[in-house]
């Protein structure tokens, strides 16, 4: 069997959102008769985050509160921080379990429980325990966003926002065709899927749910890139050690407005997006030649 429940959440200066998760979490402890531990880990919060998880560790509605702070001023990388954070989260897991653990990780700058109920929910976990799937992940709707972390042969085979990002800064023109290619025209409706279950190789998109053992758990970690580190998402090089993987269709989140605004756009608003990014190609290459005479 499968327990504890480990839930891992980072947190940086996402105090309304960790207030809210935590509150369903605390509700949901108290609801269902599985074993749950909450750990969160904070990275240099100053908007009164850590105080808050302080004071609920001190009432026992927090299991764990790690403060790793001052990472911004030894590594660059927001991709690496968040590496060190998540693999911190792993070795409270493996200091905690003894045999076998579901691990949930958890981006707390999202509202993750927004559109379940404490009922719905406990049927997701019952679901997971019950699968054949070593890790679930949501899917975001109604269009999926996090093509960064996901792979999958036939929607997105390799590191597309890297992929525009080169495209971009050899050509400048037309930088809208690179982005709605690569990048827009990959995040799928939730729609476009007839199946519930979409089997990746990886994926995340603000949460999942891992099947571990203590012999995984010696193994699996997140790591970086050595080059280009800020493009290849930590997520990537975790779920190598999984085989058996899905986005989970009836497992739904909010999409993220700030990635997938272009797709929730009207056709007017589509045609000012495309013009705007026209003129600022024309001004980049204006500047260009400037600099080139």
């Amino acid at each position: 069997m499968f327990q504890p429940i480990f839930f891992i959440g980072m947190s940086k200066n996402c105090f309304e959102n960790l207030k809210i998760n935590l509150e369903f979490l605390s509700e949901y402890k108290e609801f269902t008769s599985k074993e749950i531990k909450i750990c969160i880990i904070d990275s240099d919060s100053v908007d009164g985050s850590k105080n808050y998880c302080r004071d609920l560790k001190i009432q026992n509605k927090l299991d764990e509160f790690i403060e790793i702070d001052n990472l911004e001023n030894l590594y660059n990388s927001r991709i690496e921080r968040l590496a060190i954070c998540r693999n911190e989260g792993l070795e409270y897991i493996d200091k905690h379990c003894n045999d076998k653990a579901v691990y949930i990780p958890m981006d707390m700058d999202l509202n993750l429980f927004k559109l379940m109920s404490l009922n719905e929910f406990e049927e997701l976990v019952n679901y997971f325990l019950d699968c054949d799937y070593d890790s679930i992940f949501p899917f975001s709707v109604p269009h999926y966003y996090d093509i960064f972390a996901l792979r999958k042969a036939g929607w997105v085979n390799g590191n597309n926002l890297l992929k525009s990002k080169k495209l971009k800064d050899k050509f400048i023109f037309p930088s809208f065709l690179f982005n709605y290619f690569l990048i827009f025209s990959k995040q799928k409706h939730v729609d476009g899927f007839k199946e519930d279950l979409i089997g990746v190789e990886s994926a995340f998109g603000g949460m999942g749910m891992y099947k571990l053992d203590i012999g995984l758990l010696k193994s699996a970690k997140y790591s970086t890139s050595d080059h280009e580190i800020d493009f290849h998402s930590e997520h990537l090089f975790f779920n190598n050690h999984f085989k058996n993987q899905a986005i989970f269709k009836n497992w739904k989140f909010d999409s993220p407005l700030e990635y997938t605004f272009f797709n929730s756009y009207s056709y007017l608003n589509k045609i000012i997006y495309i013009l705007k990014t026209i003129k600022n190609d024309f001004k980049k290459l204006y500047k260009k030649f400037e600099y080139s005479e």
